[in-house]
């Protein structure tokens, strides 16, 4: 309960004070060894603040507590189609398809990538945040 309770804080604050954000959820990682969810809200949060490196590594953080985050992988894909590395990115976007094969945004993206086109994870992140809303109303 502590754990999630220092994630909800964290995503309450992250803009008024990104590093205290930063702090909680290192807390709540700390408390519950076992879920990706503070890294993947780490990661989310320095995306917004375009601090990709360090989104990469909470990526990758959230990987190595659940193999099968396809929202870390879809995202790493992503980073990765972005930067020209097309090869590591069909290869995370591939790994995201298999484990989420009906998520129709994963294959469009994996598509992309398979063709060499443009990805931007800043228009995958508003079609994210845009679907979530949606599911939500």
């Amino acid at each position: 309960w502590l754990a999630q309770r220092n994630v909800e804080q964290a995503a309450e604050i992250w803009r008024s004070d990104p590093d205290e954000a930063y702090e909680r959820l290192d807390r709540a990682a700390d408390l519950n060894p076992l879920s990706p969810t503070p890294h993947l809200t780490a990661a989310t949060i320095a995306l917004e603040l375009d601090q990709r490196p360090l989104a990469e590594q909470e990526f990758r953080r959230a990987l190595e507590r659940d193999l099968e985050s396809s929202y870390a992988l879809l995202e790493l894909g992503a980073m990765a189609a972005e930067g020209g590395a097309r090869a590591q990115a069909v290869e995370l976007l591939s790994r995201a398809q298999r484990l989420s094969p009906l998520d129709d945004l994963i294959a469009s993206v994996l598509e992309a990538a398979r063709r060499g086109d443009p990805v931007s994870v800043e228009a995958l992140n508003r079609e994210i945040l845009a679907r979530a809303r949606q599911r939500a109303n």
